[in-house]
């Protein structure tokens, strides 16, 4: 006997907005006679289809639902065959809304996202933003995956679906307080590593690199952490506080808030680091992301453009 079934893409698709809505309750008001209801009915038909009972989702109380793993690999496989077609639909309807999803770091959130979403809005007010603050790995997850329409951080070495609009070079510097004083003549890592040092969080690739390069010189041991923060801004102003030097990559609107604070490259060995714009090549883009792409990708250049060391 063929056991093969028919695709049952109304429930399908329900779930698809589900994933993306968040709840079952944001997802009904996206559908014109949606009911939340019928949602449910239709999403736990689709994870009994199989026979194999798998749960796509998990409820997070009132904050709506997640993905399970079977969830997360379903949505992976639907995402651009639904997230197109929306999107081409309302293009073919001459309509200039939709929904833009941003995923990036916290150096870009800080230094990139309020100049370019101020620009996208003036040229897009009807269209929605959302933007999900991550680490650079998660970023580039949710970028291949097609969870989010463009990602904002360091561009991977090699990835098959990610294309990149733009990148620029990001530096290292150590930040201090303006009375610091500093050894005369060429900084080391050996001199650096005296100092109590404000550091990024251990998944952020500046951290990963900063571990790599003291680990291959014998200097992992020296190393003092005094803090270690999410992101730079606050690096900054735990300087500010006395917790000691930080190391931060030195961007845009950062930079401009160091007027006070003594400022030095950092020695040689630490491995450069970039940000890029990126986006799924997988995926269509609709006239509004690809104004979007060219916003963000003149920011990320113009940022490179104007940082000078104070």
């Amino acid at each position: 006997m063929n056991k093969t079934q028919d695709v049952n893409w109304n429930a399908v698709y329900s779930f698809w907005l589900v994933a993306q809505c968040g709840s079952f309750a944001e997802a009904s008001r996206r559908l014109p006679s949606g009911t939340i209801q019928g949602l449910h009915k239709r999403v736990r038909q689709l994870e009994g289809e199989s026979g194999l009972k798998l749960r796509l989702l998990r409820s997070r109380g009132v904050k709506g639902v997640e993905l399970t793993e079977a969830g997360r690999q379903v949505v992976q496989l639907v995402n651009p065959i639904f997230s197109s077609f929306d999107q081409l639909t309302a293009e073919l309807r001459g309509e200039r809304t939709g929904t833009l999803r941003i995923a990036t770091t916290a150096l870009g959130a800080y230094n990139y996202m309020p100049r370019i979403l101020t620009d996208f809005r003036a040229a897009f007010p009807r269209v929605s933003v959302s933007v999900r603050i991550r680490s650079e790995t998660e970023v580039i997850a949710l970028a291949e995956s097609g969870l989010v329409d463009f990602a904002i951080a360091a561009a991977p070495a090699h990835s098959e679906r990610l294309t990149v609009s733009a990148k620029t070079r990001i530096s290292f510097h150590l930040v201090a307080a303006r009375d610091h004083k500093w050894p005369a003549g060429s900084l080391s890592w050996g001199q650096v590593l005296e100092q109590p040092l404000i550091v990024p969080e251990r998944v952020s690739g500046i951290r990963l690199s900063l571990e790599e390069m003291l680990t291959r010189r014998k200097l992992i041991s020296k190393l003092v952490v005094s803090a270690e923060v999410t992101s730079s801004d606050l690096a900054v102003e735990l300087v500010r506080g006395g917790f000691g030097v930080a190391l931060i990559p030195y961007a845009p609107r950062l930079a401009e808030s160091l007027v006070d604070l003594c400022v030095v490259d950092v020695p040689p060995g630490l491995d450069e680091k970039n940000i890029a714009v990126m986006h799924n090549d997988e995926l269509y883009l609709p006239a509004y992301m690809k104004r979007f792409r060219e916003i963000a990708a003149s920011a990320i250049r113009a940022g490179r453009e104007a940082v000078s060391v104070r």
